[in-house]
C-alpha cells in the first residue's frame, strides 16, 4: 500500500506539489490524471525515490521510500521520455537491468520479446518514440517490480500494442501482485482499466475515486416531450441529476437512481421517446467534478 500524508514537493520558489494526501491499495491500477504541468511527473518521482519530498510524508508499505535503496529494488519508473545508456541496444540493456534488478526474469523478457516485436541489435537511440517506449515497458516489466509506474505510458503506441501492455499489465495485477501508477493527460486511455482514479490539478488531489463504485447506479438518458419539464420538477420527483441538458424538444440527463425508479418515473411524464444511452469514463468523470463546481475540461485537456 501506498499512502501519502502532506506531501510537498518544491523547486526554489514553485511548488510542483502542495500537501497532498492520499492512499492506493496494493496489487491494483491507479489511473492519475491531470493537464500537463498538474505535478503528475513529480509525483511519480518522488514514489521512485528520486525527488526528496520537502515536506510531508510518503510511504510504500509503510516505509519511507527516499534514502531507501532495498525498497527501491521493489519500484521501476518508466518516465515519459525513454533513456538508456548511450549507445546500447535492447540486448546491452537486458543485461543491465538483469544485473541491477534481483527480480529479473529471462523467461518473461523472452515472452515479452514475442510481444514487443523489435530489433535487440539495433541502437535503442535510432529507434522511433513508440519503439522506445516499447523497449521501456519491456525491459520493466521484466525486471518483475512490485510498484510500477508509468509517466504517459501510452503515448507512442499503436491501437494494438496499447491493449496487449492493458493485458499484460492486468495479468501482471492478478497472478504476481503488481501495484501499477499510470500519469496521463488522456482519461480515454485509462476507460474500463483503472481500478481508481485521480484528479490533479495545480499540485493539488481534487477529487479521487474507485472507478467500480463511481459507476454505480448512474444512467445517461435521451428523452423528448411535448413539452420538457424542468430541472427542478424532476428532482422533486426523486430524480438526482448529475447533468441536465435540454435542446430543442430534446432532453439528456444523466442521472444517479436505480434504473427502474428511473424509468418507471419518467415514464408518468408520458415522454415521446426515452432511451437508455452508453456513459464513457470521460462523461462520468466530467458530470460528477460539474456537481462538485469545477470547470473540468480545463482540468483534462
Amino acid at each position: 500500500m501506498i499512502s501519502s500524508q502532506n506531501l510537498t514537493k518544491q523547486f526554489g520558489k514553485i511548488v510542483a506539489l502542495e500537501n497532498l494526501s492520499c492512499t492506493i491499495a496494493a496489487e491494483s491500477i491507479y489511473g492519475l490524471i491531470g493537464s500537463n504541468g498538474a505535478g503528475k511527473s513529480t509525483f511519480l518521482r518522488l514514489l521512485a525515490g528520486i525527488y526528496k519530498p520537502s515536506s510531508g510524508q510518503l510511504c510504500y508499505h509503510g516505509q519511507e521510500i527516499y534514502g531507501n535503496s532495498e525498497l527501491r529494488q521493489e519500484i521501476i519508473l518508466v518516465p515519459d521520455l525513454p533513456c538508456f545508456l548511450p549507445g546500447e541496444n535492447l540486448n546491452g540493456m537486458c543485461k543491465f537491468y538483469s544485473q541491477t534488478y534481483r527480480g529479473w526474469s529471462t523467461s518473461f523478457y523472452e515472452e515479452l520479446t514475442q510481444i514487443f516485436t523489435l530489433d535487440p541489435q539495433r541502437p535503442l537511440e535510432k529507434m522511433s518514440k513508440g519503439m522506445q517506449r516499447q523497449a521501456s515497458l519491456l525491459l520493466a516489466l521484466a525486471a518483475k517490480p512490485r510498484l510500477l509506474l508509468m509517466d504517459e505510458a501510452f503515448d507512442g503506441l499503436d491501437p494494438v500494442m496499447r491493449e496487449n501492455l492493458k493485458r499484460i499489465l492486468a495479468r501482471e495485477v492478478v497472478a504476481n501482485g503488481l501495484t501499477v501508477i499510470i500519469a496521463s493527460h488522456n482519461l480515454r486511455e485509462l476507460e474500463g482499466f483503472c481500478d481508481q482514479i485521480g484528479l490533479l490539478h495545480e499540485g493539488e488531489l481534487i477529487y479521487e475515486h474507485e472507478l467500480e463504485s463511481m459507476n454505480l447506479g448512474v444512467y445517461k438518458l435521451q428523452l423528448a416531450f411535448k413539452e420538457i419539464p424542468s430541472q427542478a420538477k424532476l428532482e422533486d420527483l426523486g430524480l438526482n441529476i448529475l447533468h441536465y441538458d435540454k435542446r430543442g424538444s430534446i432532453l439528456q440527463l444523466v442521472v444517479r437512481n436505480d434504473q427502474e425508479f428511473i424509468e418507471s418515473t419518467l415514464s408518468k411524464l408520458e415522454p415521446l421517446i426515452l432511451d437508455l444511452l452508453p456513459l464513457t469514463l470521460e462523461e462520468l468523470f466530467i458530470y460528477e467534478l460539474e456537481v462538485k463546481g469545477y470547470a473540468v475540461q480545463s482540468l483534462i485537456s
